[in-house]
């Protein structure tokens, strides 16, 4: 099912830690090719000027219109939408705009969400479009026969919100199958959902009679209950994704055709789309070359899949189901409409009740339309490496497709916080994208409902590091419309979505001038995500068809707890190459599992049931909770695989290796007693405490880099000693996203096996943390101490070191909030005393503020997009430290506040007593200058710096400039 798909992705230049390329990427919305070129062009260089790395451009084209919150259409398609010749040059100029700010630039299958290009709306009724599988019925009463034209189904049309028609005409249907069974006992034909009996079930397609246009069948059931006859036809939807022209299609103008969905389960839907972007776009302005150009095109990419279908069906499903199961699919057509769908059908559903164990027959259906995806995914794939670039999607996720599965095809897979909001759901898909190989996994992120023009900074991070937690390492923000005018849109701007999703972000917003350091942050937090290999301690199995929440394995607290790292694997993702065991890890140059668990499943794949024996056979631990799997997912006719799975898991619990457990509280300790331990640990134990590990092994030396991310995701903090079991001996090193400075660890024991013990560590809600161990003697340029502490007393931090010119000895750099003697021990095994003084000098809230506040407010002409920032009288806050919008006159004003104050200090000179800068909170974005030279930026989770280094002896000035969103200018609008 899997094919050994290469990553596209090679080796690229990821920067230094202080000064990375990984920056964070951007989705780039503009309405329509009516955008101005030279404010294009401006948008571009703003997202490069933040520090990003790149961009998706996107042809919004208000969703089609289909929804009023979407927008409306108001300039003619003909001339603006996704294909037509002034969007061909509006392309060269964004690629040629990608170039001149050196930003990669990923292209969009199409407008909308990529999922189809320019169809003639005659032509949409063709193989290759988007398909569904529909039905009709018709019951027959005890004793009665049938005789005359099949059932036709009932079609539902695509509306849009005023009632309008938005589906392309389609008129033809092809006859799948016609079903006659007996209702099941007891079952009410006028139900929701009717239970037929499966052991009466009859295949009657063979009878059906066809004349032109009519089709017949006869039948009289065996039976003298209550019977139903079913058809089955396929058919295309003619979904819409984008509109067609007002004067309808014109054969020579591709804009007015209006672009509708392509099959996503058919290599024709690859070709229908690959075809027209090709000879329509990219062989024309030389866009095909620019794109080559390395470092420029960088992804064709596909968004999350929203379009529709009664049931998804495609031209060759039944001959794919046939060759993957061994039957055909006839008999399971009566339960398959019983799936979840978003899309509108018939109120009336079967099942065969408990006649028959039906949901095999659904996950038969599911496994081959999987397998029917990785096939479209894989050509688009191979054909965007032919034209020099890489294929990105949103895989399998809103459809009933196995996910861990599909996620290993894309080159670069992708998710959104949107959808995939928690970090267990997105290690539904990272054990795919692992085991695929696949180097990238990106995020859309940011995208929180009902917080356009209002996303604070904070909000931002927090969703771009639950992406990190869960596997992501590249954050795709969400969003940068295009900044200029256009028609029948007031101020503030292009608003995708009518206000119903975050942000729009670039020079619209107040706080657009401060993002770099944030970005800045990302970019240093994904220079270390995307540092050589993700691993893994654990792999767990799952067969899962969409993602779901609560977690499918319900002891992921306990491992999370105890510090095991885990993620789902498919028992597709078993059969990709390099899926082997060696030294007791299972992929080793891939996620390297420690263990993989079967949590309470109750059936098993043939081939993944024989991979667990093989692996348990050559080392890997197994632990199986609950019952072992004595069944295949799907039907088969007979019971041989069932047999077979049964033998093999004798088998496999028959091995050393494997340990069965009762209940997932069980787990950690079974781990623990086969010698598996986690790759991060806390002492006390956080169930909050998420960490992410990534490992470099140099191939031209004997280097090796273990890079380790934490975040805790919890609303307390959390203090706790850290161990850090890396697989090697080597030197711990801490790496600080916010200032770019990477330091060693002076401050930590360590045990025989190379585990590293760092006490004294904290995390505010929210928080991360990086570290990294090495067996080289330097990380970034920084070389390893030739010495560190082992133990010290609480409340002492070794913070920095220095090596003595003279002695060689180590120099310590120590640091305590408290006074009076301290003691610690070297690694000598030397205990030395150090007595802390604060020299008379206390804590203080910093007084005298001033504050000066520039307005951004709406023009006078709400048609003009651009804010008038009108400057406020300055305020002396004699009440304190205050925030704007508690002081009358300002509570519903959007803008930048600038408080200044001033305060002495008499260390300066020795720096005996440092000095930190606590900002309490931050609403949404901070920067602070100090004698007019800039601060560290604080983090919005833990907002406190180290200003040691920029105090004077005496008068010191202090200027802090603070940002707001835009929604108080807004809601004053609607106020007045």
């Amino acid at each position: 099912m899997l094919a050994g798909i290469a990553s596209a992705s090679s080796v690229v230049n990821r920067g230094t830690f202080v000064s990375p390329k990984t920056g964070v990427k951007w989705r780039y919305w503009i309405e329509d090719a009516s955008v101005d070129i030279d404010t294009l062009r401006f948008d571009i260089a703003e997202i490069a000027r933040v520090g990003s790395s790149g961009f998706e451009l996107l042809s919004y084209q208000s969703y089609g219109s289909v929804s009023s919150s979407t927008g409306l259409i108001i300039l003619d398609p003909t001339d603006f939408a996704f294909g037509s010749d002034r969007f061909v040059n509006v392309t060269a100029s964004v690629v040629q705009a990608a170039i001149d700010n050196n930003l990669t630039i990923d292209f969009t299958l199409g407008p909308d969400q990529g999922a189809g290009v320019p169809v003639l709306p005659e032509d949409v009724d063709m193989e290759g479009m988007n398909t569904e599988l529909v039905f009709g019925s018709h019951f027959l009463a005890a004793g009665e026969s049938f005789n005359g034209p099949i059932p036709q189904p009932e079609i539902f049309p695509f509306l849009r919100f005023d009632g309008t028609v938005a589906s392309a005409n389609i008129s033809q249907m092809q006859l799948v199958s016609v079903i006659g069974a007996q209702v099941a006992d007891g079952a009410n034909i006028s139900s929701t959902r009717v239970s037929l009996n499966f052991n009466t079930v009859q295949d009657l397609t063979s009878q059906v009679q066809s004349s032109g246009d009519s089709m017949t069948v006869s039948w009289t059931p065996p039976s003298n209950g209550t019977n139903v006859v079913l058809s089955y036809f396929s058919r295309r939807n003619g979904y819409p994704e984008a509109r067609p022209g007002f004067n309808g299609p014109d054969p020579n103008e591709p804009g007015s055709w209006g672009s509708w969905v392509v099959d996503h389960f058919s290599v024709k839907g690859v070709n229908i789309s690959t075809t027209f972007i090709q000879n329509n776009i990219l062989s024309n302005a030389d866009i095909a070359e620019m794109l080559a150009l390395p470092g420029v095109g960088q992804y064709m990419w596909e968004d999350s899949m929203e379009y529709q279908a009664q049931l998804f069906w495609t031209d060759t499903f039944s001959e794919r189901f046939l060759e993957r199961h061994g039957y055909e699919v006839n008999i399971t057509l009566p339960v398959l409409h019983t799936l979840p769908n978003a899309q509108t059908k018939r109120n009336q559903t079967f099942d065969y009740g408990t006649s028959f164990d039906w949901e095999k027959f659904t996950e038969d259906y599911q496994d081959t339309l999987t397998s029917l995806y990785i096939d479209y995914m894989g050509n688009f794939s191979e054909w965007a490496r032919s034209i020099g670039m890489s294929f990105s999607n949103q895989p399998a996720y809103n459809f009933r497709l196995d996910t861990a599965a599909s996620a290993a095809i894309p080159d670069t897979p992708e998710i959104e916080s949107l959808g995939v909001p928690t970090i267990d759901e997105a290690r539904q898909l990272s054990g795919g994208v692992h085991l695929g190989n696949r180097t990238i996994f990106s995020s859309e992120t940011g995208a929180r409902p009902g917080e356009a023009n209002a996303l604070r900074m904070m909000e931002l991070l927090q969703d771009a590091n639950t992406q990190y937690a869960g596997g992501v390492n590249v954050a795709l923000l969400h969003g940068f419309p295009y900044s200029g005018n256009y028609p029948n849109t007031t101020w503030p701007g292009l608003t995708t979505f009518g206000y119903d999703f975050a942000d729009m972000h670039g020079p619209r917003m107040p706080a657009w001038d401060y993002y770099k350091e944030y970005l800045d942050y990302l970019a240093r937090t994904q220079y270390v995500l995307q540092a050589g290999v993700a691993k893994a301690d654990l792999g767990i199995y799952r067969k899962g068809y969409n993602i779901v929440t609560p977690p499918p394995y319900t002891g992921t607290s306990l491992l999370i707890s105890s510090g095991y790292t885990y993620e789902y694997v498919s028992p597709e993702n078993l059969k990709l190459p390099g899926v082997t065991v060696s030294d007791s890890r299972l992929a080793p140059a891939g996620p390297a599992y420690k263990a993989f668990i079967l949590g309470r499943q109750d059936n098993i794949t043939v081939d993944a049931a024989q991979r667990l024996v093989d692996y348990a056979q050559n080392g890997l631990p197994v632990i199986v909770v609950g019952d072992v799997p004595s069944d295949i997912p799907g039907f088969e006719t007979g019971n041989a695989s069932m047999v077979q799975v049964q033998s093999l898991m004798s088998q496999l619990t028959a091995e050393a290796t494997v340990v069965v457990v009762e209940d997932e509280s069980d787990v950690p300790s079974a781990l623990v007693s086969l010698g598996v331990l986690p790759a991060v640990a806390a002492d006390p134990p956080s169930a909050t405490l998420y960490s992410v590990v990534r490992e470099v092994d140099n191939n031209d030396s004997e280097t090796r880099t273990a890079y380790f991310f934490l975040f805790n995701q919890g609303t307390s903090a959390i203090n706790f000693t850290l161990t850090l079991n890396p697989g090697f001996e080597g030197s711990p090193f801490a790496l600080d996203p916010w200032s770019g400075e990477v330091r060693p660890v002076v401050l930590y024991s360590n045990s025989s096996s190379g585990n590293l013990s760092i006490p004294e560590i904290s995390l505010a809600p929210s928080q991360t943390a990086l570290f990294a161990v090495t067996s080289g003697d330097s990380l970034e340029g920084v070389p390893i101490p030739n010495g560190h502490l082992v133990s010290a007393d609480p409340n002492v931090t070794a913070v920095a070191l220095t090596t003595s010119s003279t002695s060689g000895s180590q120099q310590f750099e120590l640091r305590s909030p408290d006074e009076g003697m301290k003691q610690f021990i070297t690694e000598a095994g030397e205990t030395m005393s150090a007595n802390f003084s604060l020299e008379g000098e206390t804590s203080q809230v910093l007084g005298g503020w001033q504050l000066n506040v520039t307005s951004w407010t709406p023009p006078q002409n709400l048609s003009d997009h651009r804010s008038v920032l009108i400057p406020q009288a300055a305020i002396n806050l004699t009440q304190g430290l205050v925030p704007w919008s508690s002081i009358e006159g300002l509570t519903n004003i959007s803008g930048v506040g600038t408080y200044s104050t001033s305060f002495e200090w008499s260390h300066a000179d020795d720096g005996a007593v440092g000095l930190l800068l606590d900002f309490s909170e931050i609403f949404h974005t901070l920067k602070a200058r100090l004698n007019d030279k800039q601060a560290a930026t604080a983090d919005p989770t833990h907002p406190v710096i180290d200003i040691s280094e920029l105090v004077v002896n005496g008068t010191n000035t202090i200027i802090v400039d603070v940002a707001s969103t835009l929604l108080n200018a807004i809601n004053a609008v609607s106020l007045e």
